[in-house]
């Protein structure tokens, strides 16, 4: 559980910020009672590595494993749907009978620049965490967990990268929960209070496509600040929107009703007929009632909008 200190050091942390403090809490000077794979330094990367906050894992209990990647100074890598350029970072897992890998959970991105092309991704340490869940029996007192992975690490040109990367844990039948390294799990729950949440239900949300190119992506959000709506993006997932054309941002006002409305471009290269609009909107301001800045949404398109396609 997420202490109530750490939520109120977070509330206003920039992605900056988070870096920084995880920088802090995985840095040297602690008594690490944690489990790390082999660190490995690639072209653009100071370091990529596996690392989980447990001793060891019991039969049963999930665990959480974070890639870690450090960045060289001027060089990012890539969100989940990185826009037009770029490749997000990927995993294969290969696991022991019976263990489970659940989804990725990623910080929400920035904009980072290839080539002068505005793309989303990472310029700072950042780690990426995935939910392992062990089956109640494990044979034998060690189990090797295994993962490809694949990035591309930029600045001003690319370094496609990847690596196989394994994590050996001992195996607790003690009976009682993993002992936990405090410090990585704080650094932990920094980093999932950083992923978006879900959009409130009491949000109203429609996309839809004004010309061939051309997206509306209409929010109504009960108490948001006018003001605010110059600050306002939507990082989509799936190359759905193009990453590089700026993104015009107005307040509609009808009645009582106020529409927060986002005009985005559709690129030559976005998936054919897709079923959803789907992405984080992001106001530095933060939203009415919610402690992230980030939020993610998804909503259907409407029925026939790519029936040419």
């Amino acid at each position: 559980m997420v202490s109530a200190h750490l939520q109120d050091v977070l509330k206003p942390a920039s992605i900056l910020c988070l870096s920084l403090l995880l920088t802090l809490l995985i840095g040297g000077g602690r008594d690490i009672i944690a489990l790390e794979g082999e660190a490995k330094e690639k072209p653009g990367l100071k370091n990529i590595q596996l690392i989980t906050d447990v001793s060891a894992i019991t039969p049963g209990e999930p665990f959480t494993v974070a890639l870690v990647i450090d960045p060289l100074p001027g060089y990012h890598t890539y969100w989940r749907g990185p826009g037009i350029v770029g490749v997000a970072t990927n995993f294969d897992w290969t696991l022991p009978d019976g263990f489970t890998a659940g989804e990725v959970s990623w910080p929400p991105p920035q904009k980072v620049l290839m080539a002068g092309i505005t793309a989303y991704g990472y310029r700072d340490r950042q780690m990426l965490l995935t939910v392992i869940t062990p089956p109640d029996h494990i044979e034998g007192d060690e189990v090797t967990l295994r993962v490809r992975i694949a990035w591309m690490a930029c600045s001003t040109s690319c370094n496609p990268g990847v690596d196989d990367f394994t994590l050996t844990l001992p195996v607790d039948r003690s009976g009682g929960s993993a002992v936990k390294d405090a410090s990585l799990a704080a650094a932990f729950d920094a980093v999932r209070l950083s992923v978006p949440p879900a959009a409130p239900e009491n949000w109203t949300i429609e996309a839809r496509s004004a010309s061939a190119d051309r997206i509306e992506l209409d929010l109504i959000i009960p108490g948001f600040p006018a003001p605010s709506a110059k600050s306002v993006s939507f990082y989509c997932y799936d190359m759905q929107v193009d990453s590089d054309v700026p993104q015009k941002v107005e307040m509609l006002t009808t009645g009582d009703t106020v529409t927060l409305r986002l005009h985005l471009v559709r690129p030559e290269v976005a998936p054919r007929s897709p079923s959803h609009l789907a992405g984080v909107v992001h106001c530095p301001d933060g939203w009415p009632g919610l402690d992230s800045p980030a939020v993610e949404i998804s909503v259907p398109w409407p029925p026939g909008t790519f029936s040419n396609e």
